[in-house]
C-alpha cells in the first residue's frame, strides 16, 4: 500500500549505490572520456530507475539488476565517432543511422562478455 507522501522519484536521500563491476566501470569511464553528457545521462536513467523499482516495492535483486542495465543502455555510444555524437547540429540520415547502431552495438558487448551478458538477457 502506497502512502499519502509524495514520492520524489529525484530525491536520492535514499538512492541505493549499487557496485558496478570493474568492467563496467572501466566502459562507464571510457564513455565519460569521449561523450560526458552520455555518462551522466546514464547515471540520470539508473537513478530513476532505482527509484522506479523502490516505489515499487521491487525485491532488492531486481532492482540491482534493473539498475545495471539503465547504467549499461547507451553503453554502445562508445563506438559512435565522436563527430557524430557530439555533433550540436542535426544529424544527417546517414548519421542518424550510424547513431542507431549503438543499440546493437551495445547489445553485442554484452552478448560478447560473459559478466556482462546477464544484463543484455532477461527470462
Amino acid at each position: 500500500m502506497l502512502s499519502n507522501n509524495k514520492f520524489d522519484f529525484y530525491d536520492k536521500t535514499t538512492l541505493k549505490s549499487y557496485n558496478l563491476d570493474v568492467t563496467m566501470r572501466y566502459q562507464l569511464t571510457m564513455l565519460d572520456s569521449l561523450d560526458p553528457f552520455t555518462r551522466i545521462h546514464s547515471e540520470n536513467v539508473a537513478s530513476i530507475t532505482c527509484r522506479l523499482c523502490e516505489y515499487l516495492h521491487c525485491d532488492k535483486n531486481f532492482t540491482a539488476y534493473c539498475t545495471i542495465c539503465a547504467y549499461l543502455h547507451d553503453i554502445g555510444k562508445m563506438f559512435i565517432p565522436p563527430k557524430i555524437l557530439n555533433k550540436p547540429e542535426p544529424l544527417t540520415d546517414e548519421e542518424f543511422q550510424i547513431m542507431k547502431t549503438h543499440t546493437l552495438i551495445g547489445y553485442k558487448m554484452c552478448m560478447d562478455d560473459i559478466r556482462l551478458r546477464p544484463y543484455a538477457l532477461r527470462s
